[in-house]
């Protein structure tokens, strides 16, 4: 599809994900447009005067929707108006089963409304569904626990087959460059189910330090992310995930990574030595 004068936007360019895929894009060779709320060209979910600019031009658009409402049918079709030609949308994997467990409807929930509009858009569309990230331990909200050494979350046997972002990257480069991908949704997640235990030991073995997990009560936790003065619809939305995690319901090894590029994913422990390498955990 993809030739010298298209350009490729990518949305949250600032991102775990955004960021790779665009700087894979780049190094291919081809044009991105990576957008943020603040880049020169601006896009903001909640702001329509921003997504006219951002589509302008555009064959294909990376989507990396933010959790909270947005009127998603109304981007993709702002997108179409525009001359988009392929879309493609980052949700979470199973995210309908996240939905039911809250007792909401996609509307509710960026991800699933993002997901939805796509695949009722006009346009060549791919959803990608992802396990939650390796990278939440190195970059994301669980990394000052990791650097002090002791990690709490809501979980005991809970597994989970994390996912390395840049394999991420690299399967959304491959939906967005190439054909054959069109009505596809594919499921994203590491090769191995992992107890946060385990995975944490993994952590400390690669860093060279002791890291220890704790398990603690859902109430316990909610009301930890409260004295943060998080807010409620978040301390809502994370008991929700953690629940539908306790239950085993996104637990299982997808395929998606093999069948968009003929590999198995990233093992843990391999992402954790390359973390650990590149200073992940050093205070």
């Amino acid at each position: 599809m993809s030739n010298e004068n298209d350009i490729i936007l990518v949305t949250g360019a600032t991102g775990k994900v955004g960021r790779r895929l665009a700087s894979r894009l780049r190094e291919a060779g081809h044009t991105v447009r990576a957008v943020s709320r603040s880049t020169e060209i601006r896009f903001d979910w909640h702001d329509e005067s921003t997504w006219a600019a951002a589509f302008e031009g555009v064959t294909a658009a990376y989507l990396i929707p933010p959790d909270e409402p947005f009127p998603a049918a109304a981007v993709v079709a702002a997108a179409e108006q525009a001359g988009v030609r392929r879309l493609v949308a980052q949700s979470g994997r199973r995210i309908h089963v996240v939905a039911e467990a809250a007792g909401v409807g996609p509307e509710a929930v960026g991800m699933y409304a993002a997901q939805e509009a796509v695949k009722a858009s006009s346009l060549e569309w791919t959803v990608l569904q992802a396990n939650n990230f390796n990278q939440n331990f190195s970059e994301g909200d669980m990394l000052p626990a990791i650097r002090e050494g002791e990690l709490f979350l809501p979980v005991e046997d809970t597994v989970e087959p994390f996912i390395d972002v840049d394999d991420i990257a690299e399967v959304a480069a491959a939906v967005l460059t190439e054909d054959g991908h069109h009505g596809k949704t594919y499921e994203l997640s590491g090769p191995e189910s992992l107890t946060f235990p385990a995975a944490v030991e993994a952590i400390a073995q690669a860093a060279g330090k002791p890291v220890a997990f704790q398990s603690v009560s859902p109430e316990d936790y909610a009301a930890a992310l409260r004295a943060e003065q998080l807010p409620e619809d978040l301390v809502f939305f994370l008991d929700v995930m953690y629940r539908v995690m306790r239950e085993g319901r996104i637990g299982d090894v997808a395929d998606g990574v093999e069948q968009v590029l003929g590999r198995k994913p990233t093992a843990f422990a391999d992402w954790a030595k390359r973390a650990a390498a590149e200073g992940a955990w050093v205070k």
